[in-house]
């Protein structure tokens, strides 16, 4: 059985459409994902090397990067329209996530998830109801056309003094150095022409990014000198307001200070500042300050945090 593409669809580089997969119209899917045996509605939004199997998408529907989602052959997971998806969130099979649901950055949701509720944690737990302006669906129709209008989309050019190994995507206004080093398969976005005139990527001298890092600068991400970004870390830099049914976009700046260490497969969503000289365990989730010098494990708690920030694309 052969996929089902709608023409005003956009499905990015080096993405991967198996059969028996539905598209709808309006919908994009970034660069790197794979996607299997799926129904994704019109009107869904899919971030960077996500990974969907059997899963049923209904529309205004957000998946942020890195997320995983279903497993072939499993029994289905079932998305209810306009719900939002957080950055490398793990849904296990069968699983059914309501209308309007909300699952944070970094969660393992493995039982059904109620319409309406944000869920957080490693397993996923809920958090508290979401108290939503009906303002209307989530619609990322602007960003998706000024995207599609771009005759430089998908291309930036490497500043002087920065090394790459190749592969992944580099669509980012990248500036400082000098010896700056891009592992293979490293994704970059973000320029201050988007929503953000902070947009885009600001790096200090002798930085390492390691092998599939992803970087979501749309709301910025200032990077000091001597730091090393661990392989397959994702850095993200925007989140959107959940107090509102339209998921309106909000910048969220990340400042990474001197000397910081971020261990491989972290996660740290924006707003937040890593202090000179952190150390963020591999695996970890960051979603608020980290104290210079510090030791930073685990998943950091967001029950603190303003109510828009708890999830990130």
């Amino acid at each position: 059985m052969e996929h089902s593409l709608a023409p005003s669809a956009l499905i990015e580089g080096d993405t991967e459409v198996a059969p028996a997969t539905t598209v709808g119209p309006g919908t994009w899917i970034r660069f790197g994902t794979s996607i299997g045996g799926s129904a994704l509605a019109g009107g869904v939004f899919v971030g960077f090397r996500c990974r969907l199997d059997g899963v049923r998408v209904a529309s205004g529907c957000q998946i942020a990067s890195l997320a995983r989602i279903g497993r072939e052959g499993a029994a289905p997971v079932t998305i209810g329209a306009g719900a939002w998806i957080g950055a490398r969130a793990v849904v296990e099979p069968g699983v059914r996530i309501g209308p309007g649901a909300v699952v944070a950055a970094g969660a393992h949701v493995r039982a059904d998830v109620p319409s309406d509720v944000i869920v957080v944690g490693r397993p996923a737990r809920v958090l508290r109801r979401r108290e939503v302006e009906e303002d209307g669906a989530p619609d990322f129709t602007a960003v998706l056309d000024r995207v599609r209008g771009r005759a430089d989309a998908g291309r930036a050019p490497l500043p002087a003094h920065w090394t790459s190994s190749g592969g992944g995507l580099l669509d980012a206004a990248l500036s400082g150095g000098p010896d700056v080093r891009l592992g293979a398969g490293v994704i970059a976005m973000g320029r201050p022409d988007g929503p953000s005139p902070r947009g885009g990527l600001r790096v200090g001298a002798r930085v390492r990014i390691g092998p599939g890092v992803v970087l979501e600068g749309s709301g910025g991400i200032d990077i000091g000198p001597e730091a090393d970004v661990g392989d397959g870390a994702l850095i993200v830099s925007s989140g959107h307001d959940l107090s509102r049914r339209s998921l309106p976009w909000r910048g969220g700046p990340v400042r990474i200070g001197a000397g910081v260490v971020i261990g491989a497969g972290a996660t740290v969503v924006g707003p937040c500042r890593l202090g000179e000289g952190a150390v963020v365990a591999p695996g970890s989730v960051v979603v608020r300050d980290v104290p210079a010098g510090s030791f930073t494990t685990g998943v950091i708690s967001c029950a603190d945090r303003p109510r828009q920030a708890l999830s990130r694309s």
